[in-house]
């Protein structure tokens, strides 16, 4: 695992009287190494299938810590599970949510941003925060909708 992550783990565990353990280690790798949006389930399901002995309640918590120390964020989508995703050295991003298949895309637009700050100074309103997500229907489902559309014979 990155060092500057461990470090910043490690430092906020302290600063809130706890201390470092192996099973915390072991979740944060899991996470760090992870490219997707991750629910706490997700965690628990890795960590056992790679034989690893940690309770939900501490892949719970640590993951609160996780997010508490900055190193990820909360996302919840409209499905109401609450994902978390690596937010360390990340530039802003948006995302792209398939209703279908749940897949979520992650992009940028500095045009958004540009948008974003014109209305704020229109407004004179500070931001705190904000979220963006579009939710539609992924290619690949589009495709595979196409596909069993033709091979019954329906017209596109």
């Amino acid at each position: 695992m990155p060092t500057a992550e461990r470090e910043i783990f490690n430092k906020f565990i302290r600063s809130e009287g706890l201390r470092e353990t192996s099973q915390r280690t072991e979740i944060l790798n899991t996470f760090l190494n992870t490219e997707d949006h991750v629910s706490v389930d997700d965690l628990y399901s890795a960590l056992k299938r790679r034989k690893r002995r940690i309770g939900y309640a501490t892949v719970y918590r640590t993951m609160k810590l996780i997010a508490e120390c900055g190193l990820a964020r909360v996302v919840i989508f409209d499905d109401g599970v609450a994902r978390f995703e690596n937010r360390y050295n990340r530039e802003h991003h948006h995302h792209l949510v398939c209703t279908r298949c749940k897949k979520i895309i992650e992009f940028s637009s500095r045009r958004m941003e540009e948008g974003e700050s014109s209305v704020l100074k229109r407004h004179d309103f500070t931001m705190e925060s904000h979220r963006y997500e579009i939710f539609g229907i992924c290619g690949d489902c589009r495709k595979q909708s196409d596909d069993k559309q033709h091979q019954r014979g329906v017209p596109r």
